[in-house]
This record gives C-alpha cells, sequence and structure tokens, in this order.
C-alpha cells in the first residue's frame, strides 16, 4: 500500500503544481485518512496549503497543527503555520509562532533565519501596538 501512497502523492503534487487545489486536497486527504503520519506530518502540511489557498482556513490551521503534532521543531512546518497566521489577520497567534520559530533558529544556529523571525517579531509587534522595547525584551528572552 506504501507504493500507492507514493502514487497518490506525486498525483497530488501534479494537481497543486498545475492549480487543481480540489483535486490536490483530495489526494492528501486520502493519504492522511489512510496514514495520519505520512512523511512525518508532510501529508497534512500539503493539505493545510491546500486549504489554504482555497480559502478554507479553519481546516488549513487544524492540518498545520496536525502536521506539527509529528515533528514539533519542523521548521517548514513551524514557518507555514507562522506565516498563515500572519496574513490571515491573526497578529497574536503570529506573533507566538515567529518566536517559537525563533527558538528554533537559536537552537540550529541559523543567523540568516534569526534575522528574518526578528523582522517579522517586530513588524508583527507594531501590528499588536508593542513598544519596541516589549518586543526587544521577548526576543531578548528567546534567545538567550
Amino acid at each position: 500500500m506504501s507504493q500507492n501512497l507514493v502514487d497518490l502523492e506525486k498525483k497530488a503534487i501534479e494537481f497543486r503544481n498545475s492549480g487543481h487545489l480540489e483535486e490536490a486536497a483530495e489526494l492528501f486527504l486520502a493519504i492522511v485518512k489512510f496514514q495520519p503520519d505520512w512523511e512525518h506530518g508532510t501529508g497534512f502540511y500539503d493539505l493545510a496549503g491546500c486549504y489554504e489557498d482555497l480559502g478554507r482556513l479553519d481546516l488549513a490551521e487544524e492540518c498545520y497543527a496536525a502536521a506539527l503534532r509529528f515533528q514539533p521543531a519542523n521548521r517548514d512546518f513551524l514557518g507555514g503555520l507562522a506565516s498563515f497566521f500572519y496574513l490571515h489577520g491573526a497578529p497574536e497567534k503570529a506573533f507566538d509562532s515567529y518566536l517559537s520559530l525563533l527558538g528554533l533558529d537559536r537552537m540550529n544556529g541559523d543567523e540568516k533565519s534569526i534575522e528574518l523571525s526578528t523582522i517579522a517579531l517586530k513588524v508583527l509587534g507594531k501590528r499588536m501596538g508593542l513598544s519596541d522595547a516589549e518586543v526587544a525584551e521577548k526576543i531578548t528572552r528567546v534567545l538567550r
């Protein structure tokens, strides 16, 4: 059955890449229904992206969270969720997600990603009405 799932995933990716999001979502959904831990959460992550592009934001958020349950320290999954919140008007959730991402960047010693996460946090902090000092303090706490 594993080969069938690989074939389904390939077809789903083809559909997504050619703009057939409904069809792609159906196939990714079939994969995660059959094997929820497919590729350590990647099935849910891909499904989340389809749902987001289709405007099914509640389902997208659920799928991003499901992917993270399999790999909580996956930078792509966490960044996808942070970006999702950022783009869809949930600045507090985005801020918290970017703080988590910043901690992961620190743990991995990824200076470029630390810089990018810090920029996102500063922008979100302004959007949330936080002072520069408040944002700096939260960033510093994570980078210690």
